[in-house]
């Protein structure tokens, strides 16, 4: 008796956790408002067709991002990539990353100033010397990246 009371238990516990998902609960929820692209309180069939776009448009460009790297990392141009050949690559732009561009260790005032330079010019996407809040947001971190949902 007391295996079924507790396995009861567990199976309505279970069901109203779906049935929160399901009517809108956090994740559901949010999933809802970010198909509900008008905020109509409805998905149509054509908000799922622009998400099922917008999916397959990323999917893409991560499959591009992928080949890109595998042909910069395919010295040999065999068609594919050792581990030696990924270690060199990965070593590669490591260092591109690095702001200690003489290599001696140690990142001085100058070549952190260099890189800060460089960081702020990747985002200042229209050059005209300041980072708009949209600018910001494209930085792809922290919270104002997170909620352009």
């Amino acid at each position: 008796m007391k295996k079924l009371t507790v396995g009861l238990l567990a199976g309505v516990g279970l069901s109203l956790l779906a049935a929160g998902a399901f009517a809108g609960g956090d994740r559901g929820g949010k999933g809802f408002d970010r198909l509900d692209t008008n905020k109509d309180g409805e998905i149509s069939a054509s908000e799922i067709a622009a998400g099922d776009a917008r999916r397959e448009a990323r999917r893409a460009e991560h499959q591009s991002r992928r080949a890109d790297m595998l042909a910069a990392a395919d010295t040999d141009g065999n068609g594919s990539v050792s581990r030696e050949e990924m270690d060199a690559y990965r070593d590669a732009k490591r260092a591109a990353r690095s702001p200690d561009k003489n290599g001696d260790g140690v990142v001085d005032r100058t070549e952190y100033l260099q890189k800060a330079q460089e960081r702020f010019d990747r985002q200042d996407k229209n050059g005209d010397g300041v980072l708009s809040e949209d600018e910001q947001r494209r930085r792809g971190h922290g919270r104002r990246h997170r909620d352009r949902g």
